[in-house]
């Protein structure tokens, strides 16, 4: 029993500044207990006097609070920061280094971690950025994708989560807002980015967005959603870009984007303009 104490408090989980010091008391007592209780029986065992018991057994305290306090507080430093550390692995693990937004990875696991309840995905990809790099290099694309990156959560970050999931691809997802409640906002968002240059060492890059938005129905799972969200990007790319498509079950929206009337089929073979 008393070894596993030790074992526990040796290998205890410290994740803030108040469970170290909690920490540092708990094991300082456990070893002030523990030398106390051998000194006790050392000196009864071989009794002398009261007076000589009672000065061994402070000087006993004395000495263990000055060994186990330092040592404890280390040991419990050496946790925390461990900790702390794993905290910073794990965010990085979950952050694009480039646009500081969350990752793919980190999309999923809110996903997943919001279950399967109403959930509205938009997928945002930056218009002929191939192009962007051919003419002004790789670090005017980075800076692209930055500005895009930071925009995007600015305007739409009040709805959900805004991430990019790879290249010059972003994705919101929101699981409070209705595809109506934030149409409007998309448009001005897309309006804004085609309207305002980026400048780039002196120059001034133009670019524009596109994107998909699905929502998903009870029992549908998200990778279904990924994907009409995604065919519904392919389908306002197709269409001349600079365009916001809705999946099938809102496609009636689109008439709300001031664009030709277009049809949108899951079914590659179906797409009409």
């Amino acid at each position: 029993m008393r070894l596993t104490l030790l074992t526990r408090l040796l290998r205890g989980s410290i994740t803030n500044e108040r469970e170290l010091v909690r920490y540092m008391a708990s094991v300082t007592a456990v070893c002030v207990a523990i030398a106390l209780t051998a000194d006790v029986i050392n000196q009864l065992t071989f009794f002398v006097d009261w007076a000589t018991c009672l000065r061994s057994w402070a000087i006993t305290v004395v000495v263990v609070l000055v060994l186990a306090l330092p040592i404890s507080r280390a040991i419990g430093r050496a946790h925390l920061e461990l900790y702390r550390a794993k905290l910073l692995a794990e965010e990085l693990g979950r952050t694009d280094q480039l646009t500081g937004l969350p990752n793919r990875r980190a999309l999923i696991e809110t996903v997943y971690a919001k279950g399967a309840g109403t959930l509205a995905l938009v997928i945002v990809d930056i218009d002929r950025f191939k192009r962007v790099n051919d003419t002004h290099g790789h670090l005017a694309g980075d800076a692209v994708i930055q500005s895009v990156g930071r925009a995007m959560a600015a305007d739409l970050g009040a709805f959900g989560m805004v991430a990019r999931i790879g290249g010059e691809e972003f994705a919101l997802l929101s699981s409070t807002a209705s595809a109506e409640s934030f149409a409007a906002k998309l448009i001005d968002f897309r309006d804004k980015v085609s309207s305002t240059p980026i400048l780039i060492e002196g120059a001034a890059v133009r670019v524009t967005i596109s994107a998909g938005v699905a929502m998903r129905r009870e029992g549908e799972t998200f990778e279904r959603v990924f994907s009409e969200a995604d065919q519904a990007l392919y389908a306002a790319k197709a269409c001349g870009r600079n365009r916001i498509r809705f999946s099938p079950l809102h496609g009636a929206l689109d008439e709300r984007f001031g664009d030709d009337p277009f049809e949108f089929n899951l079914d590659p073979t179906q797409r009409s303009a």
